[in-house]
């Protein structure tokens, strides 16, 4: 699937290279933007998570705000097989935010246009689920969450009329949490735990924005 998505992509660039057509960056100007695995340093998928949207904004010509928003929720119910028997219950969730600030800079071509700028996220992560072996069940839950702060440059390219291709490298700081906990008969027990920092450079890899 993968190898089908990179295929797919590299046809269309090859396809409509003759159909460049200038990058928007005036005041007023939006987009939708989609994330091919990209953006995702945020730990937030889709655009930048699992379940999330993504949206450019210009605020003045040359100057853009990125913001993404993330949420989801996933559950299952496994029924009991005997009557009085306690179910099985999974469930996931998520939920997040990041911002970024885009400061498009003059290029030769008007097909391309290069940024540097900024950006922040939060997002926390939860998944419940019961501990296998017995019934009357104890349930393990499973708990992260972090922030990131970062600095980027990167490029739109217009490869057609309203829509452009783009990637960016990021160079950035992220820190958060784990837990682990396991609760019976309304008893909590902590069994993990842990904290992380990290620093360096990533690449936030390949994008799509819509405008309209």
């Amino acid at each position: 699937m993968r190898l089908l998505t990179c295929t797919l992509v590299v046809l269309l660039l090859v396809g409509t290279a003759f159909a460049a057509a200038p990058v928007h960056t005036d005041k007023g100007d939006k987009a939708f933007v989609f994330g091919f695995h990209g953006l995702n340093d945020l730990d937030l998928g889709g655009p930048v998570g699992e379940w999330s949207v993504g949206m450019r904004y210009y605020i003045s010509d040359m100057n853009a705000l990125r913001g993404v928003l993330s949420f989801g929720n996933d559950s299952y119910t496994d029924k009991g097989l005997e009557e009085g028997e306690d179910d099985y219950e999974w469930n996931e969730s998520e939920i997040g935010f990041g911002i970024a600030y885009e400061r498009h800079l003059e290029a030769p071509c008007a097909s391309v246009s290069p940024y540097l700028g900024a950006g922040a996220g939060y997002w926390r992560w939860s998944e419940e689920y019961p501990v296998e072996g017995t019934r009357d069940y104890p349930v393990e839950t499973e708990e992260a969450s972090g922030f990131v702060l970062y600095g980027m440059a990167g490029f739109e390219w217009g490869f057609t009329e309203c829509m452009t291709v783009g990637g960016e490298y990021q160079l950035g700081f992220e820190s958060g949490s784990w837990s682990d906990e396991v609760e019976y008969s309304g008893d909590s027990t902590t069994i993990d735990e842990e904290e992380w920092s990290w620093m360096g450079f990533s690449t936030a890899s390949v994008f799509l924005s819509v405008y309209w």
